[in-house]
Parts: structure tokens; C-alpha cells; sequence
């Protein structure tokens, strides 16, 4: 399947065509580095999986031709087509997942099929509404490359800036049982020295980053009991440790953030998927990483779910207290409730 592909790009899609389109016409424009192709999981189910095969190959989509039918990955797919990039030489391969994986799944979907075969150096993992820069991908293999780095984020910008930056990384604060960012809106000059940041940096953010294949064989693939949510953040603290991390600050990628999950920055219009899963996952992260500070953290975030109720969204204070009580039960995985949406 990979054949001369020497970096897999995955992207796992929930009924987002428009963005994904976007995406990969950027990815079309990637330049000074390995040869790729890209690897689609659709989360969405039949509909959202025609829905994006349409898009793809429409007149004014991204790929070339008519998509063909692919046998492999029959275990984990139920269809996978096959394009080609109008843009450049890049094969495209669109999944239809069996069921809502969840985020850690759907990469871990095709990272499974590359394990076998050889030739390959790492996964570029980016989500679908973004839209990277050319020299995106050529950064980042070029920081692990010189840097020894077995997991490195690129610079995520906002869509709308480009004076300063979204996210540099991810780090825990203990006391304020909160995961922040590193260097938040921090400005995009200068750029930060590489030793500093990587001290200072505990994970890349899931948005957009490289991992080696080596380290992908040290630390295994993404815990997938998170199913969305903080995977990303355990990955990387797991990759820090066994292979190091970085932050490669020419690599640019615009985000929209929240498109399809339901991220959104205010409280009141926040998914309740995204509310209930990241307050049930903090405490599995705590659990798993911090676990003398479990108790601490459970009584730090049953206070800070008021916060909810001040911005006039009880349906999100009770989502976080749901999600809070899953946690402290050790509930993990695909929740029960809606399990094949995104948005509960």
C-alpha cells in the first residue's frame, strides 16, 4: 500500500468534507520533502464517507480521476478508495471506518497497515481543518532529523493571525488541574530557543505533528481508552520520555480549531462530546501520569464546572459533572451514550 511512500500523512475526518479538501489541496504543496501520500479515516459513517469521495473527486476537488477500490485493510475498513493529487504525484487513500474509532483510533487504523511493510521514517499526523504551509512537513523532519527528536509539533497559527501563535506545545499545571499552553498567543518573533522550549514543553499538541517510526516501535501506537481527548497529550508525555520531543518553529500550520469536535474557546458554546470527554479523560490522563495528584485534581475540577454555570450553559456544567463522576469510575473508551457521533 505505502509502495515509495516514505512519510504517511493520517487524518481522521468526521463528516467534514469542505475541510479536508482544503487540507489536502495544501498538502498538494508540499515541497522539499520525502516522497508522501495521504491516509484518510472517515469516522462519519456511510453518508460522510460518500459525502467526502464526491468531494475529492469533483470537478473543482483536489484529486485527479475516478477513485478506485482497494482491498487492503478490509479489518479495519469497510470501503477504501484510492486517489491521486492533481497537484503532484501523492496517492491519496480515504477509509470508511467500521464505526466512530474516536481520534486515537482512526490513526492508529492505518499506522497498523504501514507496521508491517518497510521504507517509511514517520507519520505526519495533522487534522483536517488546517491547511500547512509548503515547507510544513519539510521542517519537521528536518528538526527530528537534526535534533534527534522522536515526536516534534509544528507552529500552529490561528486562521485569522499571523502575528502570533496558537499553541507550542502542551503542558500539565499540577495546581491548576488544567492542561495549557506553552507560549500561548506568544508572538511569532523571535522564535524560541530549541533547549529552553523542549524543557519547558511536556507534549506537542495532536494538531499537527512527526513521529518517527522508531518511536512509534519504543512507545507503541495511540492509547486508544481515551477515544478523543487528551490522546494526544499522553502520547506525547510517553514519546518525551522514551525518545524526546521538540517544536519545529518553521513548520507553519494554519487551524481552525473545533470544526469538527466541537472545541470551540467559549464555555457556553463548547460540544457537550468535548465537555464531557475532556473532563472524564483529564482524570484518566491524571490517573495514568500524575496519579498522586488524582484526588487534588478531582477537587479542583468539580469547582472549576461552576464556570459553566456562570457563562449560562447548565447543559455543560452537567456534562462536566457527568464526565468528572465517568473519570473518578475509571470509565474509559467509547462512551455509551450517541456512540457513533462526535457530538454527544
Amino acid at each position: 500500500m505505502l509502495g515509495d511512500v516514505e512519510v504517511p500523512i493520517v487524518i481522521v475526518g468526521f463528516g467534514n468534507a469542505g475541510d479536508v479538501v482544503k487540507c489536502l489541496t495544501a498538502l498538494g504543496k508540499q515541497r522539499g520533502c520525502p516522497s508522501i501520500g495521504v491516509f484518510i479515516c472517515e469516522n462519519g459513517g456511510p453518508a460522510a464517507f460518500d459525502a467526502l469521495i464526491e468531494a475529492l473527486s469533483s470537478v473543482g476537488g483536489p484529486c485527479a480521476g475516478q477513485p478506485e477500490s482497494v482491498d487492503r485493510g478490509a479489518a479495519l475498513f469497510l470501503r477504501v478508495r484510492r486517489f491521486q493529487l492533481k497537484a503532484a504525484d501523492v496517492p491519496v487513500f480515504v477509509g470508511q471506518a467500521r464505526e466512530n474509532l474516536g481520534f486515537p483510533g482512526g490513526v492508529n487504523s492505518w499506522i497498523r497497515l504501514f507496521l508491517p511493510e518497510r521504507g517509511w521514517d514517520g507519520v505526519w499526523v495533522v487534522n483536517p481543518d488546517t491547511w500547512p504551509a509548503p515547507d510544513a512537513l519539510a521542517e519537521l523532519v528536518r528538526y527530528a532529523d537534526k535534533r534527534g527528536k522522536g515526536m516534534v509539533q509544528s507552529r500552529i497559527m490561528f486562521a485569522d493571525r499571523t502575528d502570533i501563535t496558537s499553541s507550542r506545545g502542551l503542558k500539565w499545571r499540577k495546581l491548576r488541574a488544567k492542561q495549557i499552553g506553552v507560549d500561548i498567543f506568544a508572538p511569532v518573533s523571535p522564535a524560541p530557543d530549541p533547549d529552553d522550549h523542549e524543557r519547558r514543553m511536556e507534549s506537542p499538541t495532536g494538531v499537527s505533528f512527526y513521529v518517527t517510526r522508531a518511536c512509534i516501535d519504543r512507545i507503541g501506537l495511540m492509547d486508544e481508552s481515551y477515544w478523543l481527548y487528551w490522546e494526544d497529550f499522553d502520547w506525547g508525555v510517553r514519546a518525551k520520555a522514551a525518545c524526546g520531543i521538540g517544536y519545529a518553529h518553521d513548520s507553519v500550520v494554519p487551524h481552525i480549531g473545533g470544526s469538527s469536535s466541537g472545541a470551540s474557546g467559549k464555555r457556553a458554546k463548547r460540544s457537550v462530546a468535548f465537555v464531557y470527554l475532556g473532563n472524564r479523560n483529564k482524570l484518566h490522563f491524571v490517573r495514568q501520569h500524575h496519579p498522586r495528584w488524582f484526588a487534588w485534581t478531582v477537587f479542583v475540577s468539580f469547582l472549576r464546572t461552576s464556570e459553566y454555570l456562570l457563562a449560562g450553559s447548565p447543559g455543560n456544567f452537567a456534562a462536566a459533572v457527568k464526565g468528572l463522576v465517568a473519570g473518578m469510575r475509571g470509565e474509559t473508551g467509547r462512551p455509551e451514550v450517541a456512540p457513533n457521533q462526535a457530538r454527544m
